[in-house]
């Protein structure tokens, strides 16, 4: 079962309030425990029982009245880990930037202690404005994490930036910062992280090549969340159906010998390198001009080794740096590690097995043991992705502490 988190979920008057339903519905098939707060504005474009019905909990809609001794709005503080503001007008956005509390929400946005992620909906040039701009840009020195608008027809018939971005990346986007908030507690010392993820393609034609199954999905998790916990994160990515993670820099490439290139440019200056991507260990020896016609009789590739990233990379590390491997075995999963944590002179290494179908390639969730060149072994337990990375960053912090 996935882990629980309370989220509280604040609504405001945008004519996008209707998607904040489909947002609460998804956070709580999540598993999450949801209280929504609405705006006066919002209960006039959804009605609250909407929320009632779909979190199971019930709606703040005002400050008075209410059932209990305790004001709602710091009994919900007490046990939120997130406030989201989903759609979040420029009206709310100035009060969350000049510290007004007139109404439930932003009263309680201002009890609230924990990390805040807005996502704003409004007009193209309201979203333009100076002063939305510039109360934007002091709510992100505080720390506020803003899902950024999409371009695209707003309701009212206007195109440009404004319109609430989709409901799977403001979902991903709080996963991300409930999945980091332990790194941002532990307050650790922004690191330069490289991380590599996805697999390369070695072609055999100009329509065919070789490849494996990677999606990715483990390295742009541990890109996401390190770049959430504030580390300055480069992401080397092969072909995958991925968006590009949030907060990083990332390079695209699509051969082992491109990945090899972009990892030695980049390593140079990085405190920690996390070798996530499933590097072909083999290429066509000849790579055909023109497409290979399909013959009579059978086909013979004559293949050859590529480079080994990971070996290549002992004779270039500088007192201060680190190297994570990833070794994705379907058998004799603690011996093959440890035998490829030795070989290629790695400080740690994650292993994990992608012969399981409930953690193999493509899923979303994955079970990780990490391996140390002191012989001792970290069960990191199973979990989603975007979990496991963040326990895999606070595993190699505290050993580095150490």
């Amino acid at each position: 079962m996935p882990n629980t988190s309370c989220i509280a979920l604040g609504v405001t008057g945008s004519i996008a309030a209707y998607k904040a339903a489909d947002l609460t519905s998804k956070l709580v098939q999540a598993g999450h425990d949801v209280h929504v707060l609405m705006t006066g504005s919002a209960c006039e474009l959804v009605q609250p029982q909407t929320f009632l019905t779909l979190s199971r909990n019930p709606v703040t809609t005002q400050l008075w009245n209410l059932p209990t001794w305790q004001p709602e709005h710091i009994a919900l503080a007490d046990k939120a880990e997130i406030l989201v503001v989903a759609p979040a007008t420029a009206n709310f956005i100035g009060k969350l930037a000049n510290g007004i509390a007139d109404d439930a929400l932003s009263t309680y946005a201002l009890s609230h202690t924990g990390p805040v992620l807005v996502a704003p909906a409004m007009n193209p040039r309201m979203w333009q404005h100076p002063a939305v701009q510039a109360n934007v840009k002091t709510l992100k020195a505080r720390g506020v994490v803003f899902v950024e608008p999409a371009e695209g027809r707003v309701a009212c018939g206007e195109a440009g930036t404004g319109r609430l971005a989709d409901v799977p990346e403001i979902q991903r986007a709080i996963e991300v910062q409930l999945a980091c908030r332990s790194l941002k507690k532990s307050k650790q010392s922004p690191k330069r992280i490289v991380i590599t993820a996805g697999p390369t393609r070695e072609a055999i034609d100009p329509v065919r090549f070789l490849s494996n199954r990677s999606s990715g999905k483990m390295g742009y998790a541990i890109a996401e969340v390190a770049a959430a916990a504030g580390h300055d994160t480069v992401l080397i990515s092969g072909p995958v159906a991925l968006p590009p993670p949030a907060g990083c820099r990332t390079i695209d490439v699509t051969s082992a010998a491109e990945m090899a290139a972009a990892v030695k440019a980049e390593f140079a200056e990085a405190d920690l390198l996390i070798m996530a991507a499933a590097v072909a260990d083999y290429r066509p020896a000849d790579c055909a001009s023109d497409k290979i016609k399909k013959g009579e009789g059978n086909l013979t590739l004559e293949l050859v080794r590529t480079e080994d990233i990971l070996r290549s990379l002992a004779d270039l590390k500088k007192p201060g740096q680190a190297i994570l491997g990833f070794a994705a075995e379907t058998r004799d999963l603690e011996t093959n590690a440890i035998a490829k944590l030795k070989a290629k002179k790695l400080d740690w290494i994650a292993a994990n097995d992608v012969g399981r179908a409930d953690i193999g390639f493509e899923s979303d969730r994955n079970e990780i043991t990490l391996f140390a060149t002191d012989g001792t072994a970290t069960p990191l337990g199973r979990h989603s992705k975007l979990q496991l990375a963040a326990k895999l960053l606070e595993a190699v912090a505290a050993r580095k502490n150490r």
